[in-house]
């Protein structure tokens, strides 16, 4: 009784926890086939933590893990097309609004205009937007005729809250149509003027242009900042579309690889040869 004993902890032992871990692996399966890879994860991580020794569990594991990846890069990939049908539909729907000015002999990337915005309303003091092709928004301060080389521009709203702009990039005209200054913000480094304005929106805005030669102030109008409200709106939706994208093109990757190393594993998995013993000699 004592030796059965002795050779039962032995056993144990040797063990190592292969069945317990074996266990636990088995539940990770189930956890893949009903698509809780969350779970299936922690379970495929505990066996590691917990069964360090368990060498054959954790090959095994290995194996069901990639297989965890390939499942959930192809799941999350079908969540990503449906979200990007739905958003080009939308995305679609906005430019309707809005003109795109794109001439292929000298621009790779075209700008998107609000149709509620015409050129020839842009010669004169205001404030507008313009969006590229691949998402960066634009801020265009306009003065004609006055010349203070204005080259940064603070706003206000009508209850108090303020603010102003970094230095810019400017220039000025001065032709037979007349005197014209122009400071252009990009919107990743605007301060968030853009943002200022779309929320709000439903206040009355005041711009302070700031240069070298003096300062002009007006109060924007309605009209402009319903459009730079509309241009941040297309900004975060081109920029969503493009997020996804990538989002797509890395789980379509992931997925294609996992795939075919689980091709190669099955390739590489030699059919058991029968052995036959050699016949003892009479």
């Amino acid at each position: 009784m004592i030796c059965m004993t002795f050779f039962c902890s032995c056993n144990d032992k040797r063990d190592h926890g292969e069945r317990e871990a074996a266990d636990l692996l088995a539940q990770a399966r189930s956890m893949i086939d009903s698509e809780n890879f969350v779970v299936a994860r922690q379970l495929i991580d505990s066996i590691r933590s917990a069964y360090p020794r368990a060498f054959d569990v954790r090959k095994e594991a290995i194996e069901v893990l990639d297989i965890l990846e390939m499942k959930e890069a192809m799941k999350d990939m079908a969540v990503n097309d449906s979200a990007s049908i739905a958003l080009a539909q939308k995305l679609d729907e906005m430019k309707k609004s809005f003109l795109l000015e794109k001439d292929p002999r000298y621009q790779t990337v075209g700008f998107y205009k609000d149709k509620q915005q015409p050129a020839s309303a842009l010669h004169r003091t205001c404030l507008y937007a313009e969006v590229d092709e691949t998402g960066q928004m634009f801020l265009i301060s306009v003065i004609t005729g006055k010349k203070i080389k204005h080259d940064r521009i603070s706003v206000e709203t009508s209850s108090g809250e303020s603010m102003e702009s970094p230095l810019c990039f400017s220039f000025v005209t001065d032709n037979s149509a007349g005197y014209e200054e122009q400071a252009t913000f990009k919107r990743s480094t605007d301060n968030d003027i853009a943002a200022f304005i779309e929320n709000n929106a439903d206040k009355a805005i005041f711009i302070q242009c700031r240069g070298s030669e003096g300062n002009h102030r007006y109060q924007l109008s309605k009209a402009d900042i319903q459009s730079i409200a509309r241009c941040c709106q297309l900004e975060r939706t081109i920029q969503e579309a493009e997020l996804l994208k990538r989002s797509s093109d890395s789980l379509k990757i992931k997925a294609k690889f996992f795939t075919k190393k689980r091709d190669k594993d099955r390739q590489e998995v030699k059919p058991a040869v029968e052995k036959t013993l050699p016949q003892e000699r009479p």
